[in-house]
């Protein structure tokens, strides 16, 4: 039997899909523009702290992030915010003991860090909206 190259690249896929478990394909880069125009809440913040809290699970260690920030520049806000106001975002990271094949995380901010910021509110906190592109703008 004759196999062709791209037969066998077919074949290597599946096989690579029958032996990983839980894998999530990649985000496009156009999902992640479609989420920040979306966004309820387009800002410029300037990073006061941020607060780590790892939690170790069975297949993953989970950091959960709460960040103080002041807002530098309001886009648009669903919630109101005007320059100067301070808010808190929260959100966490899964680091998989065994890697997967998905989108990325949204990236740790550091103190100091001055950077767009597309959230959503939840109650007085916010939360990222365009998932790993919260906090960088997809041109």
């Amino acid at each position: 039997m004759f196999i062709t190259a791209g037969l066998k690249r077919r074949m290597l896929f599946v096989a690579i899909l029958a032996i990983s478990d839980n894998v999530q394909a990649a985000v496009p880069l156009s999902i992640y523009k479609e989420r920040q125009e979306k966004a309820p809440e387009a800002l410029v913040i300037k990073v006061r702290s941020v607060t780590q809290r790892e939690v170790t699970e069975e297949k993953w260690k989970r950091i959960d992030f709460t960040v103080k920030a002041e807002v530098q520049k309001v886009e648009r806000s669903a919630t109101k915010l005007t320059p100067g106001a301070t808010i808190e975002i929260w959100y966490s990271q899964r680091h998989h003991f065994r890697p997967l094949v998905g989108p990325s995380e949204v990236p740790a901010l550091k103190e100091g860090q001055v950077c767009p910021a597309y959230l959503s509110a939840e109650g007085k906190t916010y939360s990222p909206a365009a998932g790993a592109r919260s906090f960088d703008t997809v041109r």
